[in-house]
């Protein structure tokens, strides 16, 4: 049987149904413990820019008749299960998975060709820009976003004129640079968010393979956290709060296996490309090999993450190229 042809604009979809199939199950527990009535009504919004993209990814699916993606569902929710998470933690959360989404959205509206494919971007991200600046405002108005890192105001431009500029391992190296400081301090909040959202989940995902895998992201993130945080010491700039206190003792699963480990797949995957983009922008050699460091750790989780969902038979193949070598067999 002749397979019909489908645009790669159209396949490029099936991400962001399943990231956001998860954000509707993640948000229908939020909503279900959050007491704090600013951020409940922020949450209800991100829950029907949820369902709402949802829906148009399924009309432009139905439309070319592709395979609509199994992603989560009610039953990957367990509506019923303690408070995992404070009101506090879940701002937080949903203001950092909004950063994720708008880095995809934007990058989806440059490589999509098709006009109704394009919508779908420009509107996902035209939400999800309004939800970054709600919880950005409601972090700062209820003191909660860390203090962002200051520097000496230059009295003028500077060129650099030795090639220790770039030096950083031996000897002494130059004072951090703004671009070397933001991607720090952009790391360390994204990390902090990784590292104390799969910490809830290691203690309460059913399988104990999960709870020590899950215990060994949160060990390593820590490492990540460690090394940034010293590095931005050095120069004596403040680095990210913790969230560790925002985690309740429940030890009862507010989510499927499958859901968390997906979540912690897609975290561990988000971090190397941004410290893929952190790498390409630091001038230090010593920050470029932590960077390159941090990649290949995070690979080999990403790995194991992959196995645990194929040995689980939760791994959907995203959609691929035909295999030609195996028709020329």
């Amino acid at each position: 049987m002749n397979k019909k042809i489908v645009e790669l604009d159209v396949s490029n979809l099936w991400t962001p149904y399943l990231t956001n199939s998860m954000a509707r199950c993640v948000n229908s527990y939020a909503l279900k413990t959050i007491m704090d009535s600013d951020i409940y009504s922020i949450f209800d919004k991100a829950q029907q820019l949820s369902n709402h993209l949802l829906q148009m990814i399924t009309e432009i699916f139905q439309k070319e008749q592709f395979p609509i993606p199994h992603g989560f569902t009610e039953k990957d929710v367990h509506l019923d299960a303690p408070r995992l998470f404070s009101d506090e933690f879940w701002l937080f959360y949903l203001h950092g998975m909004t950063t994720h989404g708008l880095t995809a959205y934007s990058l989806g509206m440059t490589i999509s060709h098709r006009l109704d494919v394009r919508r779908f971007y420009l509107e996902a991200f035209k939400g999800a820009s309004e939800i970054y600046d709600t919880t950005l405002d409601m972090l700062k108005s209820k003191g909660l976003l860390d203090r962002v890192p200051t520097i000496t105001l230059p009295e003028e431009v500077e060129f650099a004129k030795k090639q220790s500029f770039l030096a950083g391992w031996l000897g002494d190296h130059r004072p951090l640079n703004v671009i070397e400081i933001s991607s720090l301090y952009f790391n360390l909040q994204k990390s902090t968010l990784a590292k104390d959202l799969i910490l809830g989940f290691s203690q309460t995902a059913e399988s104990k393979e999960i709870r020590t895998f899950f215990q060994r992201v949160v060990e390593q993130t820590e490492e990540h956290l460690t090394i940034f945080r010293s590095i931005l010491h050095e120069d004596f700039i403040s680095s990210s709060i913790s969230w560790d206190t925002h985690i309740t003792d429940s030890e009862t699963a507010p989510f499927s296996d499958k859901l968390m480990i997906f979540h912690c797949a897609f975290l561990i995957q988000s971090a190397m490309a941004y410290y893929g983009t952190a790498l390409s922008g630091s001038m230090r050699r010593d920050l470029g090999l932590r960077y390159a460091s941090a990649i290949k750790n995070d690979v080999k989780l990403a790995e194991d993450c992959a196995e645990i969902m194929i040995a689980n038979e939760w791994f959907e193949k995203p959609p691929h190229s035909v295999d030609r070598r195996e028709f020329s067999n």
